[in-house]
């Protein structure tokens, strides 16, 4: 091992737009396994998780670089690790077909769920709801979080499954298996909203094999690696190609597929401002670490290891990149490497201001608040509320009643409210002689006294060319006066946008 590796700085000073992009060695960690399967890290970016070939798991602290975790989970090669939101459990999921889940600060292990055959990946939607698994089975298991109650086995799929990832909202999921299929699952009616065959080929009739799947944290692209194949003139021999293929989540179109990578693409990431790829670009005779741009398609940078890449991981917050790899000459020892980043825009869930990037390549719609985003009720006893149908000028009437029964079915989640009955609303709306849109503050107090409720919720969608924006007012009953108003905004919008941009202006109403 070359120890003298101790601080590295990587400047990618070529690439336009990201010259204060830089790359340092924070920590070394070895493990004595022969191989790193999986490495994970949680949302606050604190905790690092590795799995290894031997069935351990390793919690290191990465603040602190201390291990606080070694345990001995799985029968075999840990495949899969993830943590929940709140940083309270993580879940690890194996070759042995089973599904742990551990509580992280303490260690104990909480309970565990069977998949019955090989293990890919498991995932956790982002509300900590349900919990996905996928493997050698043609069949997606989901099981509701943490109770464990399986709630279904998702089947579409004719072969194996690679990935699978939550939508923001947590009502969606993709899942992406070798039969060439990318598949977006409706999660509350356990049905398929949208079947897109993979077609990404750079040489006329070729044959694909699909490797693996990776999404970009805010769910707007979706990266599948393909090994595309074709007999060569003469038929004596084959070209292979390692081709890294982009598509949009939300329409499944392809965006953009990148050529040229050295190795199979079983091991990638996306950085969280989608503005990189990063993927294990090895050959034969040397290893290293590819750095793509998105936007121009390129490598920008190539990073050497001194073994075998088996794995990756970067963090929400674009601070930390970690990659796993085996030492070529010791078959018993591999390491970790963490480094520090800085030049990467992180993401944030509930981002305010302006957006980390534009979106002129194509890599789908951009969230963001305008409003503060500090919860409009936060504190205090259970609160009565009653949220009205949106207004929406210029659009269909059921995209606005599609809004408010999905703010009401997030904000129910809280323990501060307590939901009016919409058929109760109704009911005053007719003896009021009220229309169910343009509803006026003064309006609303009249109402919420009728109804017996504490607070009122305004809201209305607007369509500006390709913004779509979503704004809501939060009315006191018994002053009549607004309370505050929260509002986000989507760049490059569609219909479908929706749901995630309910996702994120949600948790600035109520606190949950």
């Amino acid at each position: 091992m070359k120890q003298w590796i101790l601080t590295v700085i990587i400047i990618l000073s070529s690439v336009p737009g990201f010259s204060q992009f830089r790359l340092y060695l924070d920590q070394q960690i070895s493990i004595s396994t022969k191989e790193i399967t999986c490495t994970s890290i949680s949302h606050d970016g604190r905790f690092l998780a590795i799995g290894s070939n031997d069935g351990r798991v390793h919690i290191i602290d990465l603040p602190a670089k201390r291990e606080i975790h070694r345990l001995n989970i799985h029968k075999g090669p840990v495949r899969s690790i993830v943590f929940d939101q709140k940083s309270r459990w993580f879940i690890s999921g194996g070759r042995d077909g089973n599904v742990n889940i551990h509580d992280l600060y303490s260690g104990r292990h909480e309970k565990r769920l069977s998949f019955g055959s090989k293990l890919r990946e498991v995932t956790l939607s982002p509300d900590d709801r349900f919990l996905a698994a996928c493997g050698r089975k043609k069949e997606i298991y989901l099981w509701e979080f943490p109770i464990g109650k399986l709630r279904a086995k998702l089947k579409a799929h004719k072969k194996s499954t690679v990935g699978i990832a939550f939508s923001q909202g947590g009502d969606q999921l993709l899942s992406v298996a070798e039969d060439r299929q990318m598949i977006v699952w409706d999660i509350n009616r356990l049905a398929v909203l949208r079947k897109v065959s993979i077609e990404a080929r750079t040489m006329n009739g070729s044959g694909l094999d699909i490797q693996s799947s990776v999404c970009s944290v805010d769910r707007r692209i979706v990266g599948i690696g393909i090994e595309e194949h074709i007999l060569a003139k003469g038929g004596r021999s084959m070209i292979f190609k390692h081709n890294l293929s982009i598509f949009d989540w939300s329409t499944g179109t392809e965006i953009v597929t990148l050529t040229g990578n050295r190795s199979d693409l079983n091991v990638m990431i996306l950085s969280p401002d989608k503005q990189f790829a990063m993927t294990d670009h090895s050959t034969l005779q040397t290893s290293a670490i590819a750095f793509w741009s998105l936007e121009s398609g390129v490598i920008v940078h190539t990073y050497p290891l001194d073994g075998e890449v088996t794995a990756m991981a970067v963090s929400d917050d674009g601070q930390w990149l970690v990659a796993g790899y085996s030492d070529a000459s010791r078959k018993t020892m591999s390491y970790v490497n963490v480094w520090k980043l800085s030049g990467v825009s992180g993401y944030e869930r509930f981002a305010q201001g302006e957006s980390v990037r534009s979106d002129k390549s194509g890599f789908g719609p951009t969230i963001k608040i305008t409003t503060p985003k500090e919860p409009l009720i936060s504190i205090g006893q259970r609160r009565r509320l009653a949220v009205l149908q949106f207004d929406s000028p210029g659009l269909e009437a059921d995209i606005a009643k599609t809004a408010a029964y999905l703010l009401e079915g997030k904000l129910g989640n809280s323990p501060l409210i307590e939901l009016v009955e919409r058929n109760q609303i109704a009911q005053v709306l007719e003896e009021l002689k009220l229309q169910q849109t343009g509803i006026t503050v003064s309006n609303a107090a009249e109402i919420g006294q009728q109804l017996n409720a504490e607070h009122m919720l305004l809201g209305s969608i607007n369509k500006l060319g390709s913004l779509l924006i979503i704004t809501v007012k939060l009315v006191n009953v018994e002053t009549g006066h607004i309370e505050g108003v929260r509002e986000v905004q989507c760049s490059n919008a569609t219909i479908e946008t929706i749901s995630d941009m309910i996702s994120v202006l949600a948790p600035i109403i109520v606190k949950y």
